[in-house]
């Protein structure tokens, strides 16, 4: 029988791992003075797997690792350096309205239950839950920074690979804002487009970039206002060739038929500038395409669209709402072109809302609308709107036709030949047409004033001035780097006076609208048969010779003497004072009382019109010449106060009617007495 071999010494396993401890130590020792990274409270059995592959602690400025091992660890994060002979940065002082020092997410401020951010890209955000997505979309590709500044660590103490304490995190970043305070984006925060300081330097917003008279920047603040991030528009050229885009705009315009072929053209190039820039001008008129089917409308707008780049550097529409719209919008400049903006059926408020958000816009008003938390939107509209139809709506009061300049179209011309539009030659033209405008802004509000100055000389001046000194001047700018001397300045002025004339006496006020309406309303009293307007009415109260004869006298055959035209003046009075309107002498003197009191017969012949309930009085004491009475009258038993208005300010009663033309006015009669049975002063 053979000998068993002898068993062999047991292993020491403690003093095996005691060793393998002792050299771990040794090997983290040796990490940390070669300045590698260990993790915060991390005991040495774990620390194993890290120190074949530690992580590079990163220096200010410097990014997490690209393999994701540094994923705990920030860019530019701001920390202290590590004290000496500790693995473990000491963690800093979050500077008041920062959520960290350096941090890629900037904190604008709170307004309600929402906290304002720019985003690692720039981008405003309104966060209202500080969830863990939201806060990792937030920092983006900087969450290693994130995890960083807010560890998260197990039961152990350990720091947890690519965790952050989302509590933590939350908790500085709504302190941050609440320390930089409330925030109101509206008027604050400017999106895509044209701009100005507030030294009146331009300022242009192309999305990913600004441009700026120091050069390019990258979104953020400047000087108060907020510039976010946002998708690229088409951009400026950086430089101009040799051709001159503004020529070739002004030619390409040219090709449509005008009812003006002379001026017409010049003022589509300065709207087309107007537009590229609408957002730095203290004033955007409103401009109207108009002409009958096949006439280049829809050309002409798909022109506009390649000018200012494609479907990116304008909002523009065939079918749009008010809300559409400003959504759209945001916070931007962008110009604003909308075709077939007819007249709709009526009752509907479509076009009429999108008519007077384009007023708003034409002074950088507000707009308002309610949304579903109770508290309502709101924002500022400064984008220059360019509208096309057949017609135009016939609802549009006088405080929307004054902000107009209407283009007027004629047929093409048959045997012309047909123009192509390339998009690429067109938008290579606008980027080259839009950095022209910008390089020659500081000339703006000298050259502004210039036309102002000539276009009032000849007439055109107030909100029509404004519209065509705008225009024009953006067109010259367009056209000349230096200023236009005084002879082309006066040149011009008649041109555009002649062909603006027209639309200025169109365009008339508030009152002499109430006035137009108040005429021609229908009045109810039929006389032989007949049913005679308000003005025919008031013509034979006034003793004027163009009264209609069937209210003067009961024949048409023969003269009608003096007493016949009293009595029927006596009679027409009586009439009008049951509606609240009375004739108040005769001939050129003659004035018209106009009640101020909401008497019914007075409200309905102003039912469902914009005067309506009594709003009449107010327009009524706006007419030039209106005397506003120092008592109250009496008028058919009713006392009420209310001005008289010349009837020389009434339209056109005291013309004689073109189909009596040739007759001859009667002889001048005296003026009727002051006081009267039913209307005592």
């Amino acid at each position: 029988m053979t000998d068993a071999p002898a068993p062999s010494a047991p292993i020491d396993l403690e003093a095996r791992k005691r060793a393998a401890l002792d050299d771990l130590a040794r090997k983290k020792a040796q990490k940390i003075a070669e300045g590698r990274a260990i993790s915060r409270g991390a005991r040495l059995e774990d620390l194993a797997h890290e120190l074949e592959d530690a992580p590079i602690a990163a220096t200010p400025g410097e990014g997490a690792r690209g393999d994701g091992a540094g994923a705990d660890t920030p860019a530019g994060d701001g920390l202290d350096p590590p004290a000496s002979g500790s693995a473990t940065p000491r963690k800093p002082s979050r500077p008041r309205g920062e959520i960290f020092e350096n941090c890629p997410v900037r904190a604008l401020g709170v307004n309600g239950d929402f906290s304002y951010y720019l985003d690692r890209h720039g981008q405003l955000r309104a966060v209202k839950k500080h969830e863990l997505q939201t806060i990792m979309h937030l920092f983006g590709d900087r969450i290693g920074a994130l995890c960083w500044n807010f560890p998260q660590f197990d039961k152990d103490g350990n720091r947890k690979h690519s965790r952050f304490d989302q509590t933590t995190a939350s908790m500085a970043m709504i302190s941050a804002c609440s320390e930089k305070g409330l925030f109101n984006p509206d008027g604050a925060v400017r999106g895509v487009g044209a701009w100005k300081d507030d030294d009146g330097r331009l300022i242009y917003h192309c999305g990913n970039m600004l441009l700026t008279d120091d050069g390019q920047q990258e979104p953020g603040d400047i000087d108060g206002k907020i510039y976010p991030a946002y998708p690229p528009i088409p951009q400026p050229a950086q430089k101009v060739g040799t051709a001159d885009p503004a020529r070739a705009a002004l030619e390409m315009a040219g090709t449509w038929r005008w009812e003006h072929q002379e001026t017409t053209p010049m003022i589509v190039l300065g709207m087309i500038g107007v537009q590229m820039l609408c957002g730095a001008m203290d004033w955007r008129p409103v401009y109207w395409l108009t002409g009958d089917k096949a006439y280049g409308k829809s050309f002409f707008q798909d022109w506009i669209k390649h000018l200012h780049g494609g479907e990116k550097g304008l909002i523009q529409s065939n079918d749009p709402t008010k809300s559409g719209i400003t959504s759209r919008l945001g916070h931007s400049s962008l110009p604003v072109a909308i075709d077939e903006l007819e007249p709709g059926e009526e009752g509907s408020s479509k076009e009429r809302d999108i008519i007077v958000l384009a007023r708003v816009a034409a002074s950088g008003g507000q707009w308002l609308r309610g949304s579903a938390d109770q508290k309502g939107a709101s924002g500022n509209v400064y984008s220059a709107f360019l509208f096309s139809s057949i017609l135009i709506p016939g609802a549009m009061g006088a405080q929307d036709r004054s902000r107009l300049i209407t283009l007027h179209l004629r047929p093409l011309d048959p045997s012309a030949p047909k123009v192509t539009l390339d998009p690429r030659t067109w938008r290579a033209r606008g980027a080259a047409l839009k950095r022209v405008l910008i390089d020659r802004w500081p000339s703006w509000a000298e050259r502004l004033e210039l036309w102002r100055g000539a276009l009032a000389e000849v007439g055109l001046s107030g909100r029509n001035g404004d519209n065509y000194a705008t225009t024009m001047a953006m067109a010259d700018m367009a056209l000349h780097a230096e200023l236009p001397s005084a002879e082309v300045l006066a040149g011009w002025a008649r041109k555009v006076a002649s062909c603006a004339v027209h639309e200025t006496e169109e365009i008339g006020s508030d009152a002499e609208s109430m006035l137009m309406h108040l005429l021609g309303q229908p009045f109810d009293v039929h006389r032989r048969g007949e049913l005679f307007t308000i003005a025919q009415w008031i013509m034979a109260a006034a003793q004027l010779p163009s009264a209609p004869p069937q209210l003067v006298a009961d024949t048409d055959s023969g003269d009608i003497d003096d007493q016949v035209r009293k009595q029927a003046a006596k009679r027409a009075n009586e009439k009008l004072a049951k509606v609240g309107l009375r004739v108040r002498g005769s001939g050129d003197a003659a004035s018209l009382f106009i009640a101020n009191a909401p008497l019914p017969g007075l409200k309905k012949l102003f039912e469902g019109s914009t005067w309506a309930s009594g709003v009449w009085a107010q327009s009524s004491r706006r007419i030039i010449g209106a005397e506003p009475v120092a008592q109250p009258l009496t008028l058919a038993g009713q006392r009420t106060r209310g001005v008289y208005v010349p009837l020389k300010q009434c339209g056109g009663l005291m013309a004689f009617p073109m189909d009596r033309a040739g007759a001859q006015s009667g002889p001048e009669v005296p003026p009727m007495p002051r006081e009267w049975e039913d209307f005592e002063g």
